[in-house]
Formats: structure tokens, C-alpha cells, sequence
């Protein structure tokens, strides 16, 4: 017999109460003697004989209702081959128990006293047969019995997520992995296969499985594991075991899966359905658990600090200024309550040398990663920190940072992450509106906290006035933002009227623009026109056109309306999601609007929209380019202005005027980099994602364009531009590092190849730059899922729990020796006796009150 739940057992220990409370309880009264009392002496003594066998009886029932409890809640399981042992055991429990009965009825009713001795002495033998004849089968039987030793087919898939990489201190004081453990006990598992089995070994990787030739083969395969940072779902890996099962000729199959039963990977989901397989056993061995399944136990005093992934503050920083960037810290809620510890986060930066990296002499030599800024905390487990670090002002192009954690712990993984970032060229910008002072106000919010005019300003923004757009080269201008454009549109046709505000020929510039990949930010307000009446539902053709269709402008009563956002996920609004505080609509009112109807058939989404309503506030679409070369253009259209301070337009909204205002000035650089195309790229994502980096190196295109010949000569030697993967890296500590050329162009500065933590290198004769990967935040928690949660996922008994290799029960669905679960029979039987203790001593209670 095995217990899911050894150290529950020690709740039999409870039985000891009732038995301190029965003696505690049987106190002699005071003997007062009466005349009289010599005539009801032999009544008093039949009385006193059945109250005291009541009160053993009512005893006994209530320490065997606590044991059995005790027993059913650590969950007995048996070998089915051992059933008729265990039913002989209870069989001759239950004997012992009635002789005990009838012996107790012989006294009650005053039967032959030698009867009733011999009545229990039966009873007290039977008891202590069964006694016996359990502890012994119990201490025997040990492991689960094997059945019948018939060859099985079995799969054994090792779990070598992520948290597969955590520490584990064992009893002798040194520490392995997770992954470690699981090595070792799929070893023992091995060795007790039958003879003539077939295994199959896998991992949680893409690596097609089979079976393998021996059991040499088997364990070189698992000496070759190690943590996997993006691994496949564990569905996917058993679906492909049991497939794999069910092509052999053995009826006996299993599929025993090693594993820490980490949440993240086993967190039961709607689209989980439960696994009923009938052909193929399931045995979950679980490693790195303490006795009661938990995790905490079992790793000592190895405690789990942890970084969230870097963020930058500014999604789109620029050259020249020191850039801040956010990262939280914190313990593993696991660790002891009230525990806090001092920590300390190094900011490092690699130099940015077009020579490196570089192979020589076999060895991978990377740039160097100089230390710019260090920070430190006192960490509380559950509670974050955040903490704010500094990085240099950085020139031109891509740069590659590290995040790290001083010092070791439990899941070294969460302790360094990784950052690369884009500085690009400027784009240039062009704003154009009658007021002086809403085009530097918008110049300032968008360049801030530089100058419009420095050097080192993120965008080169130009202003100019509506009259003066005939001398505008479009040529030099990659986004344009109009403020309270001046057009007039056909209600019927929603064509532009050429009059006194923008022609026709303005407004088919402006598609021009957007064609050849730029940008256009339109900003309705008073001086836009709508003539005629517009129909509802007017389908047009939108696709050439740079407007949506306008129907009229709305009129707000206070309190006015609000913004609500429609496309969280928009790179417009991605500088607000990487802010902690999320924006007040509600102080920012708009009592004006145009409201459109877009056509999401030629391409138009809704960003944001007013509260309560379906009418848009932001409008955004792409426009491809009639060259494939050439990037999409973008298009948004704002349907109240911004800034809103003229005389003309400052009724229209408060978005700039409320106090505290920043969330329009965060919309409005967002408008601006996904216009100019800055935040484009995903430079720093989580592994799996798509990394999406530059075509271009804006720092050596301008480096080389001062030395054509070097650039030349670089070009004739190095023609491909090489990836250095994370993994390259590793590799140069030990054997020879792989690197592989690819067509960043050709790409589109596409790189799905992230499944590996940390820094990806990209070098070539034009271009230096690459991209960052990161784990996933939710395995810095190392939760585990319950034994009820696996039954929500393969079906209540329907798998096989063990915690050792040793104490796997080998055996296929045909022809083995399951385990026979006892926990409802426990449960069963302790209903029972509660409630036969509750009877008789509603009885007893009864009938000695009623006697006094």
C-alpha cells in the first residue's frame, strides 16, 4: 500500500484525544450511603456494567472515526495484485469486530459470563490477526507490485521547461537542478523495465520521437537534455508520445511523464480537454516535491529573486540624452512571510564595435560590456520594486544592454535581462496650422525635453502655415500633421471641394506621401466642412481616399465625452501600456467632435473611441506602396484637434488645457512615432515572440557614406551580414560557436528565431545591430498545480501519481498490475463511523440523564 499523502498519516495521531478526554473524564463521585440504597444495589450493578461497556464502545468509534479520516485523506492506493490480501485483511477486521459485539450484547442482557469472555477472546484474536496480517503485507509489499513481468511499451517524456532549471538543495547540502533530478529518477525507471520493452525517451523539443534501440541509447538521449526557454505545450509532446505508443505490438502500454508540475506549464485550460485514454496508462512522476506534494520544502533555504523584463520609458528615445529605463524586482511570494532581503541591479552596456563579434582562433570574442549604473532595494516577498536606471546618451543605431542581479540564487534565468534598443535617424516632420502657438506647443511635446531646434532632438520637426504649403517639398518630409486642416468635402461623393482651404491637389500629395511609406496625421476641427447633406451608411470607394467619411459635427452637452480605448494593443497607444498609471479619460472632456463612418473594408480601425458611443476618436490605417521595396504608408485621423488652444479651436476639447495633461501629450508622441514609423520595430521581446529590427543602420550608412572607399573594401570581403545567436554565445565557453548568415532585407527585419534567452548579434559590412529576448515573467513563480487539477486535465482516476522511480508502478493499461485507489472505501467508512458514534451517544446521553 502507497499514500498520495504520506505525512497526512500523522493525523492518526489525533486518536490519542479521545482517549486523554475519557480518562480526564472519569472522575468518582462522592459515596453517600442511605438506608434504603441496599435494595437497588444489584440493579445499580447490571447499570454500571452497560454504561461502561457503552463508554468503550462510544470510545472506540471515535478514535476509529479520526483514523479512518486520517487514512482517507492521504489517499491509500494498492497493488491489484494484492486486493485479495487486503480484502482477507478487512474481512477478518470486520469478524473481530462482530465477535466484540456479541459479546458486548451477552453482557448487557446478562448472559453467561463464561460466554461472553470467550465471545471477545474470538473477537480480541480476529482483531489482532488482521492487525497483524495488514502491517505485514503493508511493510512487504513496499514498491507496487510489477504484475505479471510482461514487457511493456513505454514513453517517458521529461519536462524540461523552463522551471526544469531551478536549484533544488538536497540533504547533503550541495544543489542540482530540477532537470537533474528528473534524469536520475527516468535512470531508475529504465533499469526496472522489463525485459523485452520498447522506450521511448523525448523532451518537451520539436526533436521527432522513436524508440530506442537499448537502453544505452535511452540514457545518452536523456544525458543530453537540458532547460528549454520556449519548449512545446505538454499536450502536444503527449499526444505525440501516445501515438507513438499505440504503434507497437505490446498490449501493455505507458506513458509516464517526469515533471515539477510547475503551473505554468500544467494550469489546466478550457481548451484542455481531459485525456480518457483507455489503451495507455498515464503515470505522473513528480519531482522536487516534499512529501506532501509542495514545493517549498523541498528546496531548503534556496530562495528566487527575480527581474520583469527592462522597459523603456520613452518608447522612442533619441540621440544624445541619457535614457531611463524601468524594471521591477521582487522575491518569490514562496519564501517566508515577512522576509526581505537587500538587493542590487548593475545596468551594462556592450560597446558598439563594427569588428565584433568575431570568431578567432575557434573562440567567440564579443564586444565589451562595461557597467553605466547600479541600483539598489530591499525586496519583501510578494511586493515588487521598481527601480529606474540610466543609460548614457548613446549615438546613432542599434545598442545592446544587460540587466543582472548581483549575487546567485535558486532560478538564475529571471536574473539577467536583456535590452536592445534603436536609436534612429530623425525623422523629419512637418507641421502645419494656422496658430504659431499650437504648432510649438506640439513641436515641444514631441521633441521634449530637448528643443525642437537641438541637435539632439528626437525628431526634426518644421512648422509652417496653410498658405504657405505650396513651397514645401514633399520630397524631404517623411509625416506630416495637419491641425484643424481647412477642407471641404462633398456630403454625397466625399470628395475633397477644391476652395479656399486645401485643394485637391494638396490632398493628393498628401496620398503621395503616404505611398511612398510616410506618414499623415490629420486633426478635424472647426475649419473642416462637410457640404450638403451626408446619407447615412454612404458606402463609398475609400481606398484612394486620405479621409474616412464625414457626416457632421457633433455637438456635446456637458459634461462633455470622453476617450475610450478601442486597440489597446496599437502601437499608437504602446507608450501608454508601458506606463504603470493608465490615463483618466474622464478629466480630459470633449464637447466636439466629427462624427465618420470608416469602411473596414478599406483597411480603417478604430484606436480610440468616444465612451458610451460607436464613434470614433482615432482612425488609423496602412497604405501599401505601389513598391514592393517600399514600406507601408500610415494614415491617421484624429476627429477633435489637438492642441486645442486658438480661440477657434479651444472649445472643442480640453486635452491640452485640463491640468495635469499628460496623457494626450503621451497620445500625441504615439501618433508620431507609429506615423514616422520609429516604433516599428520589436527589438526586446519575450522568447517565442517575433523579433522585427531595422533594414537599414542608420550609423554605418552615414559612416560609410564619408568613406566609400572603406566601405568598399568592407563590402567585397564581408558580403552577408552573420547572426550570432544566444546559444553562440553559450557555445564559446565549450566547443566551437555556430553562427549563420542572413538577408536582413530580404527579411524585412523579420527574426522569428528567438528561443533562446538573451543577446542576438547582427554584423556585417553595413549594418550592426541584432535584438534581445527574455523569459517569460510568470516562471519567475514557481506555483504548482494540485493533484485535483491533474484530474481536471486526464480524469479522476485515470493516472497514476508516484514521487521516486523506485515506487513507479511499471505496467500497461493490458496485462499489468494497476494501483487500486482505497480513498473512497476511507471515506466511506469514516461517514459510518461518525455516524454510529453520533447514535450511541445521543443514546448514552439520553438514558444516563433519564436515569437521574
Amino acid at each position: 500500500m502507497t499514500f498520495f499523502n504520506a505525512t497526512l498519516i500523522l493525523g492518526t495521531l489525533a486518536a490519542v484525544v479521545p482517549i486523554a478526554l475519557h480518562l480526564l473524564a472519569r472522575r468518582e463521585p462522592q459515596r453517600v450511603v442511605f438506608p434504603g440504597v441496599r435494595f437497588l444495589r444489584p440493579k445499580l450493578s447490571s447499570q454500571r456494567s452497560r454504561l461502561r461497556i457503552r463508554r468503550w464502545w462510544l470510545l472506540a468509534l471515535r478514535v476509529l472515526a479520526v483514523i479512518a479520516l486520517a487514512v482517507a485523506l492521504a489517499r491509500p492506493h494498492i497493488d491489484s495484485a494484492l486486493s485479495s490480501t487486503w480484502w482477507t485483511v478487512g474481512l477478518m477486521g470486520l469478524t473481530g469486530v462482530g465477535f466484540l459485539v456479541l459479546a458486548s450484547l451477552a453482557v448487557a442482557r446478562g448472559m453467561g459470563r463464561s460466554l461472553a469472555i470467550g465471545v471477545a477472546v474470538a473477537g480480541l484474536v480476529a482483531l489482532l490477526a488482521s492487525l497483524f496480517l495488514g502491517t505485514r503485507t503493508w511493510a512487504t509489499s513496499g514498491e507496487l507490485s510489477e504484475g505479471n513481468e510482461q514487457p511493456v511499451a513505454m514513453a517517458l517524456l521529461i519536462d524540461n521547461g523552463p522551471s526544469a532549471m531551478r536549484s533544488v538543495a538536497s540533504s547533503d547540502g550541495t544543489n542540482s537542478s530540477r532537470l537533474d533530478q528528473a534524469i536520475r529518477e527516468a535512470a531508475t525507471v529504465i533499469e526496472r523495465l522489463p525485459e523485452g520493452s520498447r522506450l521511448a525517451v523525448l523532451d518537451r523539443s520539436a526533436t521527432p520521437i522513436g524508440f530506442a534501440l537499448d537502453a544505452a541509447s535511452a540514457r545518452l538521449r536523456l544525458s543530453q537534455m537540458k532547460p528549454l526557454a520556449n519548449p512545446l505545450p505538454v499536450q502536444e509532446r503527449m499526444d505525440a508520445a501516445v501515438e507513438l505508443l499505440r504503434s507497437s505490438d505490446l498490449p501493455g502500454k505507458q506513458l509516464v511523464v517526469v515533471s515539477d508540475w510547475n503551473a505554468a506549464s500544467w494550469k489546466p485550460s478550457a481548451q484542455t480537454p481531459a485525456m480518457q485514454l483507455e489503451d495507455v496508462a498515464i503515470s505522473m512522476l513528480q519531482v522536487a516535491a516534499s512529501d506532501d506534494g509542495s514545493a517549498g520544502a523541498s528546496e531548503g533555504a534556496l530562495i528566487n529573486r527575480f527581474l520583469s523584463p527592462p522597459k523603456l520609458i520613452d518608447a522612442a528615445p533619441a540621440p544624445g540624452v541619457s535614457i531611463p529605463i524601468s524594471v521591477s524586482v521582487g522575491m518569490e511570494s514562496s519564501a517566508s512571510e515577512g522576509q526581505s532581503l537587500n538587493v542590487t541591479v548593475q545596468l551594462s552596456l556592450y560597446e558598439r564595435d563594427p569588428s565584433l563579434p568575431v570568431i578567432r582562433d575557434g573562440e567567440l570574442v564579443l564586444p565589451r560590456l562595461r557597467g553605466v549604473d547600479r541600483a539598489s532595494a530591499t525586496v519583501v516577498a510578494g511586493a515588487n520594486v521598481e527601480l529606474v536606471l540610466t543609460l548614457p546618451p548613446l549615438d546613432l543605431g542599434t545598442h545592446h544592454a544587460v540587466v543582472e542581479l548581483v549575487g546567485d540564487d535558486a532560478f538564475e534565468w529571471d536574473d539577467r535581462r536583456f535590452l536592445t534598443l534603436n536609436i534612429p535617424v530623425p525623422p523629419r516632420v512637418l507641421l502645419v496650422g494656422e496658430n504659431a502657438d499650437e504648432r510649438n506647443e506640439l513641436g515641444l511635446a514631441l521633441t521634449a525635453p530637448k528643443a525642437p531646434d537641438d541637435d539632439g532632438a528626437g525628431f526634426r520637426v518644421a512648422g509652417v502655415a496653410y498658405s504657405d504649403l505650396s513651397a514645401v517639398d514633399w520630397q524631404l518630409i517623411d509625416a506630416v500633421a495637419m491641425i484643424d486642416p481647412p477642407i471641404q468635402i462633398d456630403a454625397a461623393s466625399q470628395s475633397v471641394v477644391s476652395g479656399n482651404g486645401l485643394t485637391k491637389n494638396t490632398v493628393d500629395q498628401l496620398m503621395e506621401l503616404a505611398r511612398r511609406g510616410g506618414g499623415v496625421v490629420m486633426m478635424m476641427g472647426p475649419s473642416t466642412e462637410v457640404l450638403g447633406v451626408a446619407r447615412p451608411n454612404n458606402q463609398t470607394d475609400e481606398v484612394d481616399r486620405l479621409l474616412p467619411p464625414l457626416v457632421r459635427s457633433w455637438r456635446v452637452p456637458a459634461p462633455g465625452e470622453f476617450w475610450e480605448e478601442r486597440l489597446p494593443s496599437h502601437p499608437i497607444l504602446r507608450p501608454l501600456t508601458l506606463l504603470d498609471d493608465q490615463p483618466p479619460w474622464s478629466s480630459f472632456p470633449v464637447n466636439r467632435y466629427w462624427q465618420t463612418e470608416p469602411n473596414v473594408d478599406a483597411g480603417w480601425q478604430t484606436v480610440v473611441r468616444y465612451a458610451g458611443t460607436q464613434h470614433p476618436a482615432i482612425l488609423a490605417r496602412t497604405i501599401e506602396s505601389d513598391e514592393s521595396s517600399v514600406k507601408s504608408g500610415r494614415v491617421a485621423v484624429l476627429t477633435t484637434p489637438l492642441p486645442a488652444l486658438s480661440k477657434k479651436t479651444r472649445s472643442w476639447n480640453q486635452m491640452f488645457t485640463a491640468a495635469d495633461a499628460w496623457p494626450a501629450f503621451v497620445i500625441w508622441r504615439g501618433l508620431m512615432q507609429w506615423a514616422t514609423g520609429v516604433s516599428d520595430q520589436a527589438t526586446t521581446v519575450l522568447v517565442g515572440a517575433t523579433a522585427v529590427v531595422p533594414e537599414t543602420d542608420a550609423a554605418n550608412r552615414i559612416q560609410r557614406a564619408s568613406s566609400p572607399a572603406e566601405s568598399t573594401t568592407v563590402a567585397m570581403t564581408e558580403p552577408t551580414v552573420r547572426l550570432y545567436s544566444p546559444l553562440a554565445v553559450e557555445s564559446a565557453f565549450g566547443g566551437e560557436p555556430a553562427v549563420s548568415e542572413v538577408d536582413v532585407v530580404e527579411r524585412g527585419g523579420v527574426f522569428p528565431e528567438t528561443n533562446e534567452v538573451g543577446t542576438t548579434f547582427l554584423r556585417g559590412p553595413d549594418y550592426w545591430g541584432g535584438y534581445s529576448t527574455n523569459l517569460d515573467p510568470v516562471w519567475s513563480q514557481d506555483e504548482r498545480v494540485t493533484a485535483s487539477e491533474m484530474d481536471l486535465r486526464f480524469g479522476v482516476e485515470q493516472w497514476m501519481p508516484s514521487d521516486s522511480g523506485e515506487r513507479l508502478s511499471i505496467q500497461g493499461r493490458v496485462g499489468g498490475s494497476p494501483q487500486v485507489s482505497l480513498h473512497g472505501p476511507m471515506m466511506l467508512l469514516a461517514v459510518i463511523v461518525f455516524l454510529a458514534e453520533q447514535l450511541l451517544s445521543n443514546r448514552f446521553y439520553r438514558t444516563s440523564g433519564a436515569a437521574t
